[in-house]
């Protein structure tokens, strides 16, 4: 289906108010033709009674004129006030629409896009959607609706003269319009193609600054947004010469218009047919008319883009659901990965290859590797964020006689159990856990909305964050700012340990918790974290490289492309395992 009628299908709730707004539109717009029409010959016929000495009705003229005034003046308040309402409603429902269609999808196709064009199309696609009613839209159906009120009003001049002006009107509403779009589509789609770019290439440069210093290759990414930002301009302004020429030729029409009227009018009215008093409200008649269509070169120039961020915004959308679970709620119990092989949606080369790990209740398991190796993966597939098909799986002969291959929670399959359920018994940390623009208390209640102040300072003064917030002003209604900055890169990282101990979830699954700490930091926490785990009977999937750590696992995986290669504890792996040791003194 085409993405502009899927469009006006979404904007259907708001359909009421566009009407009301768009007939008020036309009603300003038919006021606004009146008045001048009635001041021009109001203002001829004072000019010829004042000069022959003849009398003239004065207020029945001037109260039409008073009275048209007042219908503009208040027209197009209203109609101003209606249609930003609806476009402000129709922003807000199209990014809820968006928004909750999208959740479901990620992270399954999160591999297909990245974080920053998914950001581009979510904000930026959907800001270009607001001109769709007020720019194109709009203009359209007011030019469409007001043409023929123009023509019937002036045939009771000169029908002659309705038919040029109809004919103007046409040329410049319509045909204008559509010849500027043929000329600007291919640019216009470019243009939009090319701001999503933009985004993607700051975004990640923004996230990647500090590596781009490291590595010193600032410059050569400074030249792609250079590269992508001419691109971009010279887009830019090829719209706007054509913008441009639209405007000087409709400004050459109307003149044009107006000539060819007069030369009709003149003869009339020495024939007589028409009184002189006509010609000046006709001439004002005919420039004010042009507004019923003099933004439908710039609707036409708009549609592109529009009709582009749409496509845009769909195509990702219309991505079929994954099957993330079932109705099982979830019970405590041993977690098991049997026989466990995957493959990333769409992907080709196997991640995770016949993984097989038993994690008790209560038991606190370490998976070390180098970077690739599919600790993350591993994670992420506990925490359901990716179904696991049969086909996925491919056991090895030997171990036909073991589970179905998958994971398994306390021997119910990852695959039937509710979303949710899963969600409120693992708790996950992984490396890029999300800080919001909000306060410290705001975040952490997003972890449990029902936490008291002294639950979460409890939970501070196991991550050690607890000195550092009394010290503040406001304390836990201190305000972040984006991700959380005004908080270092330790801190964001124990504000993100506490939002996952507020959880008070059955297991958790950390990865890197103590990045960017300290030692002396790192042993506290540790110290903490592990007498809160042996309280509360909790699981622990840990992903670190820090000896500190793995020192206090009951049992620590290795991994390597994929593969378990070695398990046990961390003095059994430092007494039998070469590559382990190699793993700690590398990192």
């Amino acid at each position: 289906m085409n993405p502009l009628v899927r469009l006006m299908k979404l904007l259907k709730p708001q359909l009421p108010l566009m009407l009301l707004g768009t007939l008020l539109s036309i009603i300003t717009i038919m006021a606004n033709i009146g008045l001048l029409a009635v001041s021009g010959w109001f203002i001829t016929i004072m000019a010829i009674a004042g000069l022959s000495g003849v009398t003239a009705n004065y207020f029945t003229p001037a109260a039409i004129i008073r009275f048209l005034a007042i219908v503009r003046t208040a027209g197009r308040y209203a109609e101003r006030l209606l249609t930003h309402r609806a476009t402000f409603n129709t922003l807000a429902a199209l990014r809820y629409y968006f928004y909750t269609r999208l959740e479901p999808l990620l992270p399954y196709y999160r591999v297909n896009f990245k974080s920053a064009d998914i950001l581009a199309r979510l904000q930026q696609d959907i800001d270009e959607l607001d001109n769709f009613y007020l720019r194109v839209l709009l203009p359209a159906f007011v030019a469409i609706c007001s043409i023929p009120l123009v023509g019937w009003g002036v045939s009771f001049i000169s029908s002659d003269l309705a038919f040029v002006i109809v004919g103007a009107l046409i040329l410049v509403g319509f045909v204008l319009p559509i010849f500027i779009l043929l000329l600007s589509k291919k640019r216009a789609q470019q243009q939009a193609k090319l701001s999503s770019e933009l985004k993607v290439e700051l975004v990640d440069g923004m996230a990647s600054m500090r590596e781009l210093l490291v590595y010193q290759i600032a410059h050569q990414y400074q030249q792609s947004i250079n590269r992508v930002s001419e691109s971009y301009h010279r887009a830019e302004l090829h719209l706007h010469r054509l913008h441009a020429l639209a405007t000087a030729l409709t400004f050459i029409a109307i003149n044009a218009t107006v000539f060819a009227s007069l030369y009709l009018l003149v003869p009339l009215v020495q024939t007589g047919d028409i009184k002189p008093e006509f010609v000046a409200s006709a001439a004002l008649l005919i420039l004010v008319c042009f507004e019923t269509v003099i933004n439908m070169p710039l609707a036409c120039q708009i549609l592109p883009k529009v009709h582009d961020s749409a496509a845009r915004l769909f195509e990702i959308i219309d991505k079929p659901i994954p099957d993330l679970g079932g109705d099982t709620l979830v019970t405590t119990g041993p977690i098991k990965f049997n026989t466990l092989t995957f493959t990333y949606p769409d992907g080709h080369d196997r991640v995770l290859k016949d993984i097989d790990l038993t994690i008790q209740q209560g038991e606190k398991v370490a998976i070390i590797g180098a970077s690739g190796a599919g600790k993350s993966t591993l994670a992420n597939l506990l925490m359901g964020f990716w179904p696991i098909p049969p086909s996925n799986n491919t056991p090895n002969l030997d171990m036909v006689d073991k589970l179905t291959p998958g994971i398994t929670i306390n021997d119910v399959d990852l695959n039937e159990l509710n979303t949710e359920s899963l969600r409120e018994h693992i708790a996950l940390m992984s490396q890029n856990s999300h800080l919001f623009h909000a306060t410290i208390g705001d975040n952490l209640r997003l972890a449990n909305p029902k936490v008291t102040e002294s639950q979460m300072r409890d939970v501070c003064q196991v991550v050690g964050l607890i000195d550092f917030i009394d010290e503040l002003e406001n304390g836990f209604r201190t305000w972040l700012g984006e991700t959380g900055s005004g908080l270092s890169g330790g801190q964001k990282q124990r504000l993100c340990l506490a939002q996952v101990l507020l959880r008070n979830a059955k297991v958790l699954v950390l990865d890197e918790p103590t990045k960017g700490l300290d030692r002396h930091s790192e042993r506290t926490i540790i110290t903490n974290l592990f007498q809160q785990l042996e309280l509360s009977q909790q699981s622990l999937l840990l992903i670190t490289h820090k000896p500190l750590m793995l020192q206090k696992m009951d049992k620590i995986i290795v991994m390597d492309e994929g593969t378990i290669v070695a398990q046990g504890d961390h003095k059994t792996l430092m007494e039998t395992n070469n590559y382990y040791r190699k793993l700690l003194n590398y990192f």
